[in-house]
């Protein structure tokens, strides 16, 4: 067979409840999630040799057992009992360390790859299964494009509700540390009254009133570790007159709906001049 491709999405936490630590380290989340339209290019290639090798556009990722597709190879073969050589090859768009989910996402590609690659018979859940053994994240791209996360974010429950909005990304050059938030947020221990899941699904085709009403736990932890990103995220709420929120552990940020061009070049402006570049990214909420 020859080589095989798809398109690796990135996700956005549209909210993020951090409800404890958990006895095995993990943190207990419940999260409403949305993937939207930046993607990766993964392709899988046969290799005569029984080697895993993977090559990225982007210098600064992990090639090795670090990166979570090559993890997703070992995981798979380890499940069935496959042993074959595979080349991966990752075009990345979604910057790393932005919360978004991007290593993620490959790893669910590659399982998705591989299973056709292998010509093996397991099910979208099994892939699944298999894909929580790779990291937390991943089964989640196995769901409907707007689904819940909970647990450490294994538990997943797909929302049958249509979620059609334009989005903009704020990308600054500053990878955040998981861990480093995680253990800032143990830390802070700030447990603040959220509203629950179902109140904000009647606004779901309302996204302007909806963008008022996300939230993410992380943040205040996320603004501690890394200020640069606090004073962004400042910057961007003077600026864009509406309530922007982190992704994930970040360092993306994010807000609903479309940017004006001139709001954008202030933004791009005044980063330049304070933190150094930031990337603008007008996506929508994929369905």
């Amino acid at each position: 067979m020859d080589d095989l491709t798809r398109e690796s999405p990135a996700k956005i936490n549209l909210t993020l409840r951090i409800l404890g630590r958990r006895p095995d380290g993990y943190h207990e989340i419940e999260s409403l999630v949305t993937r939207v339209t930046l993607s990766d290019t993964v392709t899988v290639t046969p290799r005569r040799e029984m080697r895993w090798t993977l090559e990225c556009s982007e210098p600064g990722v992990p090639r090795d057992h670090r990166n979570l597709a090559l993890r997703a190879v070992a995981r798979l073969a380890e499940a069935v009992g496959v042993r074959r050589g595979v080349h991966i090859a990752i075009e990345k768009r979604i910057p790393a360390g932005a919360g978004l989910g991007g290593g993620s996402s490959n790893a669910a590609a590659v399982l998705m790859l591989l299973n056709e690659l292998w010509e093996l018979p397991l099910s979208v859940q099994e892939l699944a299964q298999i894909g929580a053994r790779v990291g937390s994240d991943v089964p989640l791209f196995f769901h409907a494009p707007l689904c819940i996360l909970r647990g450490r974010g294994e538990q997943i429950e797909d929302v049958d509700r249509p979620f059609r909005t334009a989005i903009t990304l704020f990308l600054p050059q500053m990878p955040s540390s998981t861990r480093l938030v995680y253990e800032t947020w143990d830390r802070l221990r700030a447990h603040p009254s959220r509203p629950p899941l179902p109140e904000l699904f009647v606004q779901l085709e309302q996204p302007d009133a909806l963008n008022a009403h996300l939230f993410n736990d992380l943040e205040p932890a996320a603004f501690a570790a890394y200020p640069a990103l606090a004073m962004l995220h400042r910057r961007l709420e003077e600026v864009c007159d509406r309530a922007v929120r982190l992704t994930g552990s970040g360092s993306g940020l994010y807000c609903l709906g479309a940017i004006k061009p001139g709001v954008l070049a202030a933004v791009t402006s005044w980063a330049d001049a304070e933190i150094g570049p930031i990337r603008i990214q007008p996506v929508l909420a994929a369905h």
